[in-house]
């Protein structure tokens, strides 16, 4: 009885342990934990006044202006901070700056698993709203009350703005149209303010998206949401098959490790950035597909210090149109870097960025602030 008990019950073990590997969020078992290096680190969670809340993660250094870093699309903190080899985050950390990662709304590294192809389902589990778009949400209401809070909690009225892809366009919009005396400086990493043939898929944008003459706007009855999915990745040539945002500079593992911390974006923000830089239209121009403000054409209203780094081997966003941005931009002090052999994630998550990215950073920052 006792025998026939125990198999029972080690049998009954083994199938939960089956069913929690099988359903767990983690759906990838060889996604590995990164090993972190201790700093002080602090984490707050900041209500924004539509009703939502971001998440700031600060380590927290004694140099001032304080750092914002803001990610790209369907990123959040662990594309600045993955691990001790592949973390910009912890690379100014070392070097005393004050360092602080913004999550924006329902950005929360989960990957958001859970019927990823069911676009209504998964929308109803982060409650994401289709009409969340780049400058009244993401702009107005997430980097803005970043901003307050950074600015109150460092006792600083300045900080730098760096931003990747998007966190780059969050930083020139900024500028732009919300308050420049807050910045101290701008660093851009693969962030073109321009349109690209290259970042357009027609059949993805009108299914969350339509245009009407110049303007386009979110369908009402579209997917909410777009859940991006694990990159392609060509494990036989331990590089990324051609057209995707890697070159042969950060490690696969890394690569496809990463890609289960993506985060879903809504409709109303893919068609900003997408319709809005559709090079068919606006002469080129990264331009507001609803309200027709043409980002591009006011980058001369920046007059920070500003630094723009570029990845020879970006697709996404081009060193040529990053360079095109960095000649549009009026700053007195500022800075071009093309990175030979970096693709677009590369520039925050290559292998050798802390050699050949990170230092160019910091070597600026520093030179700013003496």
């Amino acid at each position: 009885m006792l025998k026939c008990s125990m198999k029972k019950i080690i049998v009954l073990g083994i199938f939960i342990l089956y069913l929690g590997c099988t359903f767990s969020p983690q759906v990838n078992s060889k996604v590995a934990k990164p090993q972190l290096v201790s700093f002080e680190r602090e984490v707050y969670i900041v209500p924004t006044d539509d009703g939502s809340s971001i998440t700031l993660i600060r380590y927290v250094g004694n140099k001032r202006p304080s750092l914002m870093l803001v990610p790209g699309i369907c990123g959040n903190h662990y594309f600045f901070d993955w691990d001790n080899n592949h973390s910009l985050a912890r690379f100014l950390a070392a070097n005393d700056w004050d360092v602080w990662m913004l999550d924006a709304r329902t950005h929360d590294g989960d990957g958001d698993f859970f019927f990823g192809s069911l676009r209504g389902l998964q929308s109803n589990r982060e409650w994401i709203n289709r009409y969340w778009d780049l400058d009244n949400t993401y702009l107005k209401k997430d980097v803005v009350t970043a901003a307050e809070f950074i600015k109150k909690t460092s006792h600083n009225e300045k900080f730098f703005f760096i931003g990747h892809s998007l966190g780059g366009y969050l930083a020139y919009a900024y500028a732009e149209l919300i308050r420049q005396d807050d910045l101290a400086g701008i660093i851009t990493l693969g962030s073109s303010a321009k349109a690209n043939n290259y970042t357009i898929s027609w059949k993805l944008d009108h299914s969350f998206g339509f245009r009407i003459g110049q303007r386009a706007y979110v369908r009402p009855f579209g997917y909410p949401f777009v859940h991006n999915p694990k990159p392609s990745i060509d494990k036989n040539k331990d590089k990324p098959i051609p057209g995707q945002y890697y070159a042969n500079i950060t490690s696969l593992s890394v690569r496809e490790n990463i890609s289960y911390h993506r985060d879903d974006e809504s409709a109303g923000l893919w068609v900003d950035m997408n319709f809005g830089r559709d090079p068919r239209y606006y002469s080129g121009h990264w331009v507001d597909p609803q309200t027709l403000y043409d980002y591009t054409a006011h980058l001369s209203k920046i007059i920070v210090p500003f630094l723009a780094i570029a990845g020879d081997e970006d697709t996404s966003d081009p060193k040529a149109d990053i360079f095109a941005t960095y000649q549009n931009v009026s700053s007195e002090i500022k800075k071009f870097v093309n990175i030979s052999g970096y693709a677009h994630m590369d520039l925050i998550l290559g292998d050798t960025a802390d050699f050949k990215v990170f230092p160019e950073i910091t070597t600026w920052l520093d030179s700013i602030i003496q």
